[in-house]
């Protein structure tokens, strides 16, 4: 999976939900999801309810209680800037709509589109998707990387689509297990 690919799946985990606090996940780890903000005012082409949940659980698998709506869409270049403890760690533009062709050819993304409902192509019709805690996705294989995930994390999201723009800003944390007993 390219880069670019991976953030799309991770900010799509991420995007659609207010997380609980929960501890789970090798070991003890935490994932907070302070808060996350549809930022692009009233003519937001994607909006995400703000009362979304996921939740991380033990056993290393997600489930979400999400919605988000769409007016419909041809293009969306994104702009996502991740700053982690105040530091810039990514700066990158993803185009969503070759990103999501691309995906159609990779067993692993098109399972989360699945699961999520996310469409599999632009142009993408007015629309609301809804998960519900049912679907599950393992992060198993991505578990090695949560001590590198640890601290706090601003991701700033910019979406250009051709008929306005989506802006999200989410706030998170991932807390590692107390160590010392």
């Amino acid at each position: 999976m390219n880069s670019s690919w991976r953030v799309v799946v991770f900010l799509g985990l991420v995007i659609l939900c207010h997380s609980r606090r929960a501890k789970a996940c090798n070991g003890g780890y935490e994932m907070i999801v302070h808060s996350i903000e549809n930022c692009a005012g009233e003519g937001q082409i994607v909006t995400i309810d703000p009362k979304s949940t996921v939740t991380l659980m033990e056993d290393c698998k997600v489930k979400s209680k999400a919605t988000a709506r769409t007016v419909g869409f041809k293009t969306a270049m994104m702009d996502v800037t991740i700053t982690k403890n105040g530091l810039p760690v990514l700066k990158e533009t993803v185009d969503i709509c070759a990103n999501l062709e691309e995906a159609s050819g990779n067993k692993e993304a098109a399972e989360i589109i699945t699961m999520f409902g996310v469409p599999d192509h632009c142009p993408v019709a007015a629309s609301e998707i809804r998960t519900d805690e049912s679907q599950t996705y393992s992060l198993e294989k991505y578990k090695q990387h949560l001590l590198v995930a640890q601290g706090r994390s601003i991701i700033d999201v910019l979406v250009k689509h051709d008929k306005g723009e989506s802006c999200f800003k989410i706030d998170m944390e991932v807390t590692s297990p107390n160590l010392i007993g």
